[in-house]
């Protein structure tokens, strides 16, 4: 029973291995101390200090424990990966150690079976366990708060004293009125005197403040304590609340229930039958009403006494228990508080796999190092959700690969030239600028979902999906050939805004010349076969020797047009970027919903079409009119009159651009094994074949 604490942890661990950016500091700190030792310029605290400065106190005895394990991989050839596991399993057997001796105190005060039920309660709550292999610094501090209790339950004044100075002093200054509250009531019931109070707090509180500020002055280069600077930073100066704030009850509504689950109905029961227990229990519920008082709140904040109301709940249900043979009721009520055991394994089940979906950035590096672990030379940039959601330096497990964390990153096109790999932020309202530049350069690889909505579902067993939506994008950068267009464009985007209005409007006013010259001619000279383009100009033609277009309108769509229109001609004359770039997802993308300007649609547009034309070309069909077929085959062409007839008529291709115009492929393909040109001819296969069956 001792180790099924810590196996349970340890199962959360592996099903959700990544961290948050609230835990970067100590990981990284840990990495640091294992991994570069004495390089201490090198260490990520230099680079990225955080708002306020952290203890490198508990980092420093997890890391000495953990030392053995990382030389044992280093000999073995094994990534540093997985020395994460060892640092936060050892923070976790710390903290089951500390618990194993609050329950061998329970035991000792009320008994096995009350032990039995606070072990059960524990294991199957989600929010301790999930916590205890967390590297915060109020995980850190709860080895010492449990010893704290269990010194003060025992009525060991001096170690419990020493303890909580530990633990308010180097960790989390807000305990002192969680531990002042047990104090006082030492003080109150003259168990203790205020000159013992002082013969121990004073010398304990010196040696503890003076440790914490050697090391810590150490590694930061300066003179500091740094739980001092936390607690003026949240306390005095209140600016917790820049990070958000909650109701003053919102601990009693949502993080309480959520922590203890269905075990929190037992808890006024314990309380209620066991006096003994009352002057703990009531001291960690008037910690979280005075912590209240701070408007910015998290669960992880009073996590100190969840153990506390645990054993509050332990001693209701056991009293349950114990009278259930007295009558039908009473074996009801102890049914009842056996079966909220399986409510909270369900419970934690659902809340497990909600936070498998809340580390994007970790899973997105993870991904990219089975996507290119054979690429020696890959140059990634991790951005701000992704290093805050997962990634860390224990994940930087390709020593040829270079990763970079700059925040100061603007994404300008000599910034991103440097990289060959991004993490970021999946497309959304806010970034579709950034997005469209991106995609000049880079292409993408996937995307990782992350957690987005719970939502209700009545058709299955289960009543309830977790919903997730796109995140992290895995961008590759294109190959040269690629983007060679794109780098060619770069002097006119550097040209102030005026000058880029007056050369659009010059040259979208020489295309339309150009096109109004080209209606004179047949319009077979004009649209040519997608692997004849090249940077030759067309050739020069006498305009008396062809007839005079009488009578002829140009059938042209609403939304830019299919056929021959001004966009597409003049693209296909002028050999542009827009016809000569291979067609991709996000661009028939930005087509169905209509957030690309006019002339992209038209690019677009002209890309479906050359699709469509090749694919039938390839399966031996007949395009009618086809000015491919008639210049490979060397028949004259016809007279104007029936060319523009036969472009326009065509209205098999029209209607299946037109479709094609406004599908979310991701509902036809499967875009991570098939290209989008490949999807695109399964639907054009498709549309075929409902026309022929129609017929």
């Amino acid at each position: 029973m001792d180790g099924l604490v810590f196996m349970t942890a340890a199962a959360h661990l592996v099903y959700t291995p990544f961290t948050k950016v609230e835990e970067s500091f100590n990981l990284q700190a840990m990495h640091d101390i294992l991994y570069l030792r004495n390089n201490f310029s090198q260490y990520d605290h230099h680079e990225y200090p955080g708002v306020v400065p952290r203890t490198f106190v508990g980092p420093l005895i997890v890391s000495m424990f953990s030392a053995p394990f990382v030389v044992l991989f280093e000999m073995l050839s094994i990534n540093k990966f997985w020395a994460q596991y060892v640092v936060r399993l050892v923070l976790a057997g710390a903290i089951t150690v500390a618990w194993n001796n609050l329950r061998k105190a329970v035991t000792n005060i009320y008994g096995i079976e009350v032990r039995l039920w606070f072990t059960a309660i524990t294991i199957t709550q989600f929010h301790y366990i999930f916590y205890m292999t967390r590297p915060l610094p109020n995980i850190f501090a709860l080895p010492f708060v449990l010893y704290a209790i269990t010194y003060w339950m025992r009525g060991q004044t001096k170690p419990f004293i020493i303890c909580s100075g530990i633990a308010i002093i180097v960790f989390r200054s807000e305990l002192a009125l969680f531990l002042g509250l047990l104090l006082a009531q030492d003080l109150l019931k003259q168990k203790l005197s205020i000159d013992g109070l002082l013969k121990i707090a004073l010398p304990a509180g010196v040696s503890i403040l003076a440790a914490t500020v050697l090391v810590d002055s150490f590694f930061w280069r300066r003179l500091l304590w740094p739980e001092g600077e936390v607690l003026w930073y949240n306390t005095i100066l209140n600016k917790s609340s820049n990070w958000g704030t909650s109701p003053f009850l919102w601990y009693f509504y949502s993080a309480l229930p959520r922590a203890m689950g269905a075990s929190l109905f037992f808890v006024p029961i314990g309380i209620y039958f066991e006096r003994r227990l009352r002057p703990l229990a009531l001291s960690a519920l008037g910690f979280v009403l005075l912590y209240s008082i701070l408007p910015h709140k998290e669960l992880r904040f009073i996590i100190y006494v969840f153990p506390v109301l645990n054993i509050a709940a332990a001693c209701g249900c056991h009293r349950l228990w114990m009278n259930s043979a007295k009558s039908a009721w009473h074996s009801f009520l102890a049914l009842i508080a056996a079966s909220h055991l399986l409510v909270n394994v369900l419970i934690t089940i659902f809340l497990l796999v909600v936070s498998g979906t809340n580390y994007p950035g970790g899973a997105a590096l993870s991904r990219l190092h089975r996507l290119e672990g054979s690429n020696p030379n890959v140059t990634v940039h991790i951005a701000n959700l992704a290093a805050q959601s997962g990634v860390s330096r224990f994940m930087e497990i390709n020593s040829n690969w270079t990763y970079s964390k700059d925040e100061s990153m603007n994404y300008t096109q000599s910034e991103i030239a440097i990289y060959s790999h991004l993490l970021v932020e999946a497309k959304n309202k806010h970034n579709t600028e950034l997005w469209a530049t991106l995609q000049e350069n880079f292409e993408t690889l996937e995307f990782i979902d992350c957690f987005n909505s719970i939502g209700i579902q009545y058709n299955s067993i289960l009543p309830v999906r977790i919903k997730t939506k796109p995140c992290i994008g895995i961008l590759k950068k294109r190959t040269p050939a690629e983007t060679v267009l794109q780098h060619e464009e770069k002097p006119l985007k550097e040209k102030s805004p005026k000058e880029i209005t007056k050369n659009k409007r010059k040259k979208d006013k020489i295309e339309t010349d150009k096109v109004a010259e080209t209606l004179n001619l047949p319009l077979d000279n004009v649209i040519k076969e997608e692997s004849n383009l090249d940077s030759k100009a067309p050739e020069p033609i006498d305009k008396s020797e062809q007839p005079v277009l009488e009578n002829v309108a140009v059938q042209v769509d609403d939304d830019d047009g299919i056929v021959a229109t001004v966009e597409e001609v003049s693209l296909e004359l002028n050999d542009g970027p827009e016809a000569a770039k291979e067609i991709n997802f996000q661009e028939l993308r930005n087509l169905a919903l209509k957030q690309t300007p006019q002339k992209s649609r038209a690019a677009t547009k002209l890309k479906i079409r050359k699709i469509i034309e090749q694919h039938f070309r390839a399966k031996g069909r007949h395009i009618e009119n086809d000015s491919a077929e008639t210049q490979k085959s060397g028949v004259p062409r016809s007279g104007l009159r029936q060319s523009v007839k036969s472009i326009i008529k065509q209205e098999k291709i029209k209607e299946m651009i037109e479709q094609i115009a406004t599908m979310d492929l991701t509902r036809i393909c499967d875009l991570e094994k098939t290209s989008t040109k490949e999807c695109l001819k399964q639907v054009i296969d498709k549309m075929d074949e409902e026309s022929v069956n129609q017929k």
